[in-house]
């Protein structure tokens, strides 16, 4: 290559990555300043009572965005995996779950809508346990990223209200779709504290609801326990998972590079588990258990998306921004696995107790700042926490429950 071909080249990619920091730094200096918006917003005490659950997925709709076929495209070894056969009638446990901060409206609460983002999420983190699971995600009128800020700051009333239709949910799932069928919970950010309350409030003292428990991924959204056990935070009952195969226990961590501070993995910095009304503070520890070892399964591990774009708006900005400066892995099957592959460990550092990354096939992976890897919680090694929700699944099976 010339020289003059080559400085050009690096001028190009210089500028790609001063537009990807220019937009992640508006995307953030939004969320930010959100206040100023949020105030002219609907209040959630005047918002209006939701009529009915509304489900982004479930065995009852023809097409949901959680119905996306398995078939795999491996960027590393250029494998293609074919589609797993999918019948709902061979699946012996469900799967709730909830989605996390996702919606672009400037709002106290979003509508009760499944709007493109979030049709978007529930591809990326809830599709490919359906290998697994009939899928039941119901939408709620979560906070949105713009009005995260009021919330924390101890506004009354949005997070109560998302909870809500939550709980409403759950007691229409409980009623009519479950049958006394196994329950695994998957759910990510703001829908993992949702999923910590709903957890904490009706299954863990409930007898008949924890064997029904097969297991909870409850991702990215700083569960605790007390320091050194498996239980004595959020949960009374519910352990956290130790072993190949257990079931009735929680796997739950947030995904690092570095070690900075950030908003998780600290619960002594976690206001949104203050105004949620959940545990937290120097007492207790966030929870983080290894996935390789409860999957049995040590090998190094890719990121594995949807194939298709995720709609765009403030997270599929902050999504470009995490692989910068490639592109996210895309392919022509309906998934991609990325070429990078890496494994991880549990580590404390300085009282934060997250999920380390190591690369050992590099790739480019950004961290937000506050925010670590967290875009990448579910989906580095999704393939790993379905085969964790399989092994359950069997377990309980054969239980007999």
């Amino acid at each position: 290559m010339k020289t003059g071909q080559s400085t050009s080249n690096c001028l190009r990619t210089r500028k790609s990555h001063v537009r990807a920091r220019r937009s992640l730094f508006i995307a953030l200096a939004t969320i930010l300043v959100a206040p100023a918006f949020a105030v002219s917003a609907t209040s959630p005490a005047t918002a209006e009572p939701n009529s009915g659950t509304q489900w982004l997925c479930t065995p009852d709709l023809t097409s949901d965005p959680c119905d996306l076929p398995s078939d795999t495209t491996d960027l590393l070894t250029g494998e293609v995996q074919p589609p797993k056969a999918d019948s709902a009638t061979d699946k012996p446990v469900d799967c709730f779950y909830l989605y996390p901060t996702v919606s672009n409206q400037v709002a106290l609460n979003a509508d009760p809508a499944a709007s493109p983002e979030v049709q978007s999420i529930a591809r990326f983190q809830a599709a490919r346990f359906s290998d697994v699971c009939r899928v039941f995600a119901p939408v709620y009128r979560q906070v949105p990223l713009l009005g995260l800020p009021a919330a924390l700051a101890g506004l009354d009333g949005p997070l109560e209200l998302a909870y809500g239709d939550v709980l409403a949910a759950w007691n229409d799932y409980l009623e009519n779709d479950n049958n006394g069928r196994g329950v695994i919970f998957v759910s990510h950010s703001q829908g993992t504290m949702m999923a910590r309350k709903l957890i904490r409030e009706q299954i863990d003292p409930n007898p008949q609801l924890r064997t029904q428990l097969v297991g909870a991924f409850l991702m990215g959204g700083n569960v605790t326990t007390a320091a050194g056990k498996t239980t004595g935070g959020d949960f009374a009952n519910i352990p956290l998972c130790t072993q190949q195969g257990e079931t009735s226990c929680i796997t739950a961590y947030s995904t690092e590079l570095i070690g900075l501070p950030s908003l998780f993995g600290n619960s002594s910095y976690d206001l949104l588990s203050t105004r949620m009304g959940l545990p937290n503070g120097p007492g207790f520890q966030v929870a983080c258990t290894d996935p390789a070892f409860l999957s049995g399964d040590p090998q190094p591990v890719g990121v594995t998306i949807p194939s298709a774009p995720y709609s765009f708006g403030i997270i599929s900005v902050l999504m470009d921004y995490t692989t910068l400066p490639e592109p996210l892995p895309t392919s022509t099957s309906s998934w991609t696995t990325s070429k990078g592959r890496g494994g991880g460990e549990c580590v404390d550092t300085n009282g934060f107790h997250r999920y380390r990354i190591e690369m050992t096939v590099p790739q480019p992976i950004n961290e937000l700042p506050l925010f670590d890897t967290h875009l990448l919680d579910l989906n580095f090694g999704l393939d790993r926490l379905v085969d964790i929700a399989a092994q359950q699944t069997h377990t309980w099976q054969t239980a007999g429950r």
